[in-house]
């Protein structure tokens, strides 16, 4: 689904003939469905059913019921699940440092957790009085054009590192963005180096953000935390101390992440 609302068509037909068998199972009972059950509920062949069950269960998403001719969800479904629980967790025990930054900033302040390619905006607020969601919320933001972005890249390990590269399109969204591999690569190890990540007019003009990032008791890297506002709002001279109430939030909520 787009940020619009508007569902979008699935571009490969397996993956959505794949979804579709997943959603059945889900709606099944507990001991699994046969094999003619599940054809029949997705409008599928038997054979063309099969063979998308045999790779399902190669992947763990689905299991065969032993001894019987029935499929039900596979244990690779909860570890997907909890990854996406912990996301949640995040966002909830990073909301009171969310809010003390609005209200000891007066600017944006962002939490993003990683996408394939791309950091989704999992909370935005704005103001230090009266907080309200922006309309970041939900938004996908690009990894090689946003402090945040590059700020995951930067504190990414080497393979995950290596695999976003594979398939990363590093767009130019206005002059100063960054699409040249090896240069984004000096900068993630200035970034790794510094420990915190800055973005200038390199996804919307006249923006800057500031990002550090949020790592689990086992130093990988969970999410960012940052603050984005306008050039004039967010000044040179005003940077050092956006930078250290970043740190020192960062920091309680790393605390958290056991």
């Amino acid at each position: 689904m787009s940020n619009n609302g508007v569902v979008k068509p699935v571009r490969i037909q397996a993956l959505k003939r794949s979804n579709d068998i997943l959603g059945v199972l889900l709606a099944g009972p507990f001991e699994g469905l046969p094999l003619r059950d599940i054809a029949r509920a997705v409008n599928l062949a038997p054979t063309t059913a099969f063979t998308l069950l045999e790779s399902l269960a190669d992947l763990r998403l689905v299991e065969k019921v032993r001894g019987e001719r029935r499929y039900r969800l596979g244990f690779r479904l909860l570890q997907l699940g909890r990854k996406v629980e912990a996301r949640l967790d995040i966002i909830m025990l990073a909301r009171p440092s969310l809010i003390r930054l609005c209200q000891q900033t007066g600017e944006m302040v962002n939490l993003l957790v990683p996408s394939v390619t791309s950091m989704i905006v999992a909370e935005s607020l704005k103001g230090n009085v009266v907080l309200k969601t922006t309309p970041l919320k939900g938004r996908d933001l690009p990894m090689h054009g946003t402090a945040s972005g590059k700020c995951f890249l930067a504190f990414s390990t080497i393979d995950v590192r290596a695999a976003i590269f594979e398939t990363l399109n590093l767009t130019r969204m206005t002059a100063r963005t960054i699409s040249d591999l090896k240069r984004l690569e000096k900068e993630l190890r200035e970034i790794r180096r510094q420990g915190y990540a800055t973005e200038e007019d390199e996804f919307t003009p006249d923006t800057v953000a500031i990002a550090v990032p949020l790592l689990d008791s086992l130093g990988r890297i969970q999410a960012t935390l940052s603050i984005h506002g306008s050039s004039a709002r967010i000044s040179a001279a005003r940077r050092p101390a956006l930078l250290e109430a970043l740190q020192r939030e960062a920091r309680r909520i790393e605390a958290l992440l056991l």
